[in-house]
């Protein structure tokens, strides 16, 4: 039995990481259908951190209303981690972005 892993990062501004993984899993199986196909979606640390994070810990996407940088409301979207304690953000979620 083949044994694969699949550990992309994002295609910056179309996939996320835990998305592409699954895509190219399942074009792995399709072509070799007895595999063993491990997804390890990664991150460099920029675009799709936070999805990287809470994929890989069992995590959830939570929502809250925020003040943003130019004083607004602005709705800014963390990763709540596998552990239910460690919470992690982008600065784009406060609708900043570098």
């Amino acid at each position: 039995m083949r044994r694969v892993i699949v550990a992309p990062d994002s295609f910056k501004e179309s996939l996320d990481a835990v998305a592409v993984a699954k895509h190219i899993a399942s074009g792995i199986k399709r072509v070799f259908a007895e595999a063993e196909v491990v997804e390890v979606p990664l991150s460099d640390g920029g675009e799709g951190l936070v999805d990287t994070l809470v994929a890989a810990t069992n995590g959830k996407i939570a929502t809250r209303l925020v003040t943003g940088p130019l004083g607004y409301p602005v709705e800014a979207a963390y990763g709540l981690l596998g552990d239910g304690e460690t919470a992690v953000s982008e600065v784009e979620s406060s609708d900043f972005t570098l």
